[in-house]
């Protein structure tokens, strides 16, 4: 049972650094000045992209540490 549970938990490894590479190679229209939202300013852009970064590391290191429990 715990190797399969370490195969779900590479697997998902796998998968959440593919998300960040996407994120990565996307970043411009992903996290760039929005023509739509005018009044958004850059620090709210910052602070969402930091939230994103926090939380894509915090599960990452999650991950890795229940991987090597």
């Amino acid at each position: 049972m715990s190797i399969i549970v370490k195969i779900l938990i590479v697997l998902f490894l796998i998968g959440w650094t593919a998300l960040g590479g996407w994120l990565i190679m996307k970043y411009g229209a992903l996290f760039g000045p929005h023509s739509d939202h005018r009044a958004e300013t850059p620090g709210a852009r910052s602070f969402g992209l930091a939230h994103i970064g926090a939380v894509w590391i915090g599960a990452f290191a999650l991950a890795v540490w229940f991987l090597f429990l």
